[in-house]
């Protein structure tokens, strides 16, 4: 696609990062564009750049984690609550793989999972103690 000899205005730049970069959820990042590439010979708005530089990666999966990682500070967790504790170790493999860059989301979504379900993790750890209980001695 080339833009070429086209007057393309400010509202129009806005509607192409919209496309490449969809920042109104961590859904519509994930469907937005990672595959148009190039523009032409235009001068183009660095945001687009940077966004048309990114689509260059051959795994669209992890082009979409980026825009993702770049453009969400705080992922919500809550849609992932209904499974419980069980989804957590899935949740830090992801974060451990994706976001070794940004290891306050690491740290703030784990948080939110305990924060969430703070008698579940109790439970959890207590209810998996062995041994018997000590008297404390005086």
């Amino acid at each position: 696609m080339s833009l070429e000899n086209n007057n393309i205005t400010e509202r129009g730049w806005n509607a192409f990062s919209s496309i490449l970069w969809d920042a109104s959820s961590i859904n519509a990042t994930y469907n937005s564009n990672h595959t148009l590439l190039s523009l032409g010979n235009y001068q183009i708005p660095q945001d687009v750049e940077m966004m048309l530089r990114l689509n260059q990666g051959k795994d669209k999966s992890h082009v979409a984690v980026t825009k993702i990682l770049q453009t969400h500070r705080h992922l919500d967790m809550r849609p992932l609550f209904g499974r419980e504790l069980a989804l957590l170790p899935y949740v830090v493999a992801w974060l451990e793989h994706f976001a070794k860059s940004r290891p306050d989301l690491k740290l703030s979504s784990i948080f939110e999972f305990v924060r969430a379900m703070p008698m579940k993790v109790a439970d959890g750890v207590v209810g998996k103690a062995k041994g018997k209980k000590r008297k404390l001695n005086s």
